[in-house]
């Protein structure tokens, strides 16, 4: 609790910003739907989260009797210090940072009970012209991350060692920087390769940067799935709020993987200035749907025997545990999460929703 209080008391002033405002603003006919907000960690909102703004396009959220907010924290820490500070209901969950700080003893305010993006979203590509085959021909090569503090870095090395490679002596390491910068030195042979994620090179790729991508080994662990958290009292006493709005994201998340193209105008619609200036409309859609495009897979799960969407597994929770090196101090994953919300999240015509998607045309301009 010592480092949840610190976590709060250092997020307080922005919490306190964006408390009352979000990215959206209710219709004035809307005055009678339950208000909420939903906290994620990013400066400003992208494509990444294009399943958390479809909905408001399309009136999932209203369906569901809600008006949602969704509110830029820029950190983990601030969405967590959210939930446990009540100023926000639901959250992004991130393993990643949760594991450790309960390692370390702390408590955490909430429980990961829809996973909205299912791992593995990584990729290591070179220069399409490049002689390298495998990741086992980066022997004694640079390799580019965008930073050593962030998730790209650790997963690298696992698939270095997973190709039968030292990663720490056969493998140059180089922080080359986010988005475009990052697939520069692809381009300018700082680095032979790059490790990145999947909207990221989706990023790159929007730029007119050319890649290739080298095969992934079949066993790298199942890391890096991401989550909507809330606080036990709210599942509690606030179900149907809460299945409601995963139901919304689970909704967009079958319509984004039907049409990508259709999400890409709603986001450039709702967020023009977050589109790619000094571009035709149709330039901006192609351009946002590259990095949604790369992301969409990640909304259904990689076993084809689950098909409740939004459902983890205990499986996954320990590949987690494992690729973190905490196995010795987390033994039990089971408070992590839950799936006792997702049959009733998973209760809507998803037919309904795909021909939908599929009819959508873009109005022409």
């Amino acid at each position: 609790m010592r480092h949840i209080k610190k976590l709060i008391a250092q997020t307080a002033a922005t919490l306190a910003v964006v408390a009352g405002t979000g990215l959206f603003s209710a219709p004035v006919s809307a005055q009678a739907l339950e208000k909420i907000k939903f906290g994620f960690a990013q400066n400003a909102v992208s494509p990444i989260v294009i399943n958390f703004i479809v909905p408001q396009f399309l009136g999932y959220y209203k369906e569901e009797g809600l008006d949602v907010e969704l509110i830029t924290l820029g950190t983990n820490a601030a969405v967590m210090a959210g939930l446990d500070q009540k100023r926000i209901e639901f959250g992004v969950g991130v393993p990643s940072f949760q594991l450790p700080l309960v390692a370390k003893g702390e408590r955490l305010p909430g429980i990961n009970f829809y996973e909205y993006t299912y791992p593995f979203k990584w990729s290591v590509a070179v220069k399409p012209e490049s002689n390298f085959k495998s990741l086992a021909d980066l022997k004694g090569e640079t390799v580019g991350v965008s930073s050593f503090g962030v998730t790209d870095f650790p997963v690298g090395k696992s698939m270095m060692r997973l190709s039968k490679m030292d990663p720490d002596k056969d493998i140059k390491w180089l922080a080359v920087g986010e988005g475009v910068t990052a697939g520069q030195a692809v381009v300018r042979n700082s680095v032979s390769a790059l490790i990145y994620f999947d909207t990221g090179f989706g990023q790159i790729e929007a730029a007119g940067i050319k890649l290739r991508y080298l095969p992934i080994p079949d066993n790298v662990p199942k890391v890096g799935g991401l989550y909507i958290s809330a606080t036990k009292e709210t599942l509690e006493k606030r179900r149907k709020t809460a299945i409601g709005f995963a139901r919304a994201v689970a909704k967009a998340s079958y319509y984004i993987q039907n049409n990508p193209e259709a999400a890409a105008y709603m986001f450039v619609k709702l967020y023009p200035e977050a589109a790619p200036r000094g571009m035709a409309l149709a330039d901006q859609i192609k351009a946002v749907a590259t990095p949604i495009r790369k992301r969409m897979p990640l909304y259904s799960h990689y076993d084809k025997s689950i098909t409740e969407i939004g459902r983890t597994t205990a499986a996954e929770w320990a590949d987690e545990v494992e690729f973190m090196g905490l196995q010795d101090k987390i033994k039990d994953t089971s408070g992590f999460f839950t799936n006792d919300l997702i049959t009733e999240i998973n209760r809507f015509d998803k037919q309904k929703i795909i021909e939908a998607a599929r009819a959508f045309k873009i109005p022409a301009q």
